[in-house]
């Protein structure tokens, strides 16, 4: 049964927006994560995006954060990877939302903020094994399958152990 508590006090989520960017080859942009690598995380890349602010819309939060991570404005495409991640302590549960941010034109310049990231590569499909832990892999992979193949979004739950 709902109570009216459920609405005024529901549980935390984080929310994050990020991109599948592309360059003329169809390889994807990944980006290093400078708090990752700090961690001794083995996988410290990523697609860029990050974290919704309260009371952010999600392509609000595509366009600030790839504007902080990227320096271009880049317009939200279609919704192609809805991702559950159920809470792994310090981190809550939260989803990812994965939008199409197109295909980046050849020599364009990326500006990283050199705070939050140390590098970018276009990585090609069959290498992002190397870069990314299994969830991310997973991710990326039902990303780039809907944007080929003109599927509906798809929505994953949970990390490797649970999408086997």
């Amino acid at each position: 049964m709902h109570t009216e508590y459920d609405f005024t006090h529901p549980p935390g989520r984080r929310l994050g927006a990020l991109a599948l960017i592309t360059n003329p080859a169809g390889h994807i942009l990944l980006v290093e994560k400078i708090y990752r690598k700090q961690q001794g995380d083995p996988h410290p890349w990523g697609l860029p995006g990050g974290c919704a602010q309260p009371d952010e819309d999600l392509h609000d939060t595509f366009r600030r954060e790839l504007l902080e991570e990227l320096g271009h404005h880049i317009e939200p495409g279609d919704l192609l990877t809805v991702h559950h991640m159920p809470a792994n302590p310090p981190h809550r549960e939260g989803y990812n939302f994965v939008f199409d941010g197109g295909q980046l034109p050849p020599n364009t310049t990326l500006t990283l903020p050199p705070h939050e990231l140390s590098d970018h590569q276009f990585v090609p499909l069959d290498n992002l094994h190397h870069y990314l832990a299994p969830h991310q892999l997973t991710r990326v992979r039902t990303a780039v399958r809907n944007t080929l193949h003109s599927h509906r979004t798809a929505y994953l739950s949970g990390t490797p152990q649970h999408l086997s």
